[in-house]
């Protein structure tokens, strides 16, 4: 019984500091957006990308998690044991969080506007843009539309 308890610990512990590391991580991906920004420019660049869901990605690690620490403890014995059950939590904490990040990634455009003022300022967009680079462009608020 005792076996089982230092088991589940070390997978629990292993879990967390998966889980720290991958918080870590995604704050440093992070990058600032200009929302309420107001004022006209000339598009410079639309880059279509992926945008994962943070929430998905930290469920997806918590069940690699789990599922790595068991496969793990099943290997072995004694020490070799807890250390397969720990390097199989944290093994499958990354490989189920990049995974279901993956899978729920939301499509959206990254807009670079060159502003009147000489100033570029990039904004995340999530529909489909109706203008090209080169179009002028009015934002009020983060929302872009075609100035005619």
């Amino acid at each position: 019984m005792s076996r089982l308890i230092s088991h589940t610990l070390t997978a629990v512990l292993a879990l967390a500091l998966s889980l720290g590391g991958l918080a870590g991580l995604a704050g440093c991906a992070a990058s600032p957006q200009v929302s309420a920004f107001t004022g006209t420019g000339v598009v410079l660049a639309i880059v279509e990308s992926q945008q994962a869901d943070a929430t998905s990605g930290m469920v997806g690690s918590i069940g690699g998690a789990l599922l790595g620490g068991l496969l793990g403890s099943q290997v072995g014995g004694g020490t070799g044991q807890v250390i397969a059950a720990t390097t199989g939590s944290v093994i499958g904490s990354v490989a189920g969080g990049s995974a279901a990040a993956k899978a729920s990634a939301n499509l959206v455009w990254r807009v670079s506007v060159r502003f009147e003022d000489g100033i570029d300022r990039s904004f995340t967009v999530e529909q489909r843009p109706d203008y090209r680079p080169g179009d002028r462009v009015r934002v009020s608020n983060g929302v872009i539309s075609p100035w005619r």
